[in-house]
C-alpha cells in the first residue's frame, strides 16, 4: 500500500519508518530514541518490509516458525535502530533547528527506504523468474537423437 504526497509515491511502512526517525530526533535521551525508533520499526514491519535493511540473519527453512519470523525482525530492527541513532545524533547536531532536521531526516528516510523496497522488490521478482525459467528449461525433456 502506497500514500502519494504531490508526486511522490511512499510506502506506508516506509512512511511509518520515517515518521519514527522524525520524532526519535525530537526526543530528549538517547535510550528514548532507541524505543521510539524501535517501536516504529516494529510496528511497520507486518505493513511492509523495510527496503532499507543494514543487517538481517534469515534462519534455515527447516528452523522453528518462531525463528523464521522473529529473528529477522530483531535482527533487522537492532541494525536499523543503532543506526538511525547515529542519524538522530547528526541531525541534532545540524547547524540547522532540530524540528527542521528531524522533518528532513524522517522525510528522506521514508522516501529512500520506499524507494529502495521498490527496487529490491523488482529485482525479487526478476530473479524469481529466471529462477523458474531455468527451472522449466531443466525439467523440459531433451529432444530424441534421430
Amino acid at each position: 500500500m502506497t500514500v502519494s504526497i504531490g508526486p511522490v509515491s511512499v510506502r506506508t511502512g516506509s512512511l511509518i519508518r520515517g515518521a519514527g526517525v522524525a520524532l526519535g530526533c525530537l526526543v530528549p535521551g538517547v535510550t528514548r530514541r532507541a524505543e521510539v525508533i524501535a517501536a516504529t520499526y516494529a510496528a511497520a514491519w507486518p505493513i511492509d518490509r523495510p527496503g532499507i535493511q543494514m543487517v538481517v540473519v534469515v534462519p534455515d527453512e527447516g528452523d522453528e516458525a518462531w525463528k523464521q519470523k522473529a529473528l529477522p525482525l530483531a535482527t533487522s530492527g537492532l541494525s536499523w535502530t543503532a543506526l538511525m541513532l547515529l542519524g538522530t545524533l547528526a541531525a541534532r547536531r545540524a547547524s540547522v533547528p532540530t524540528p527542521i532536521a528531524a522533518l528532513l531526516m524522517g522525510a528522506g528516510v521514508a522516501v529512500v527506504d520506499s524507494a529502495a523496497g521498490d527496487i529490491f522488490a523488482r529485482v525479487k521478482e526478476r530473479v524469481m523468474a529466471a529462477a523458474d525459467a531455468t527451472q522449466d528449461a531443466s525439467s523440459a525433456p531433451e529432444p530424441a537423437e534421430v
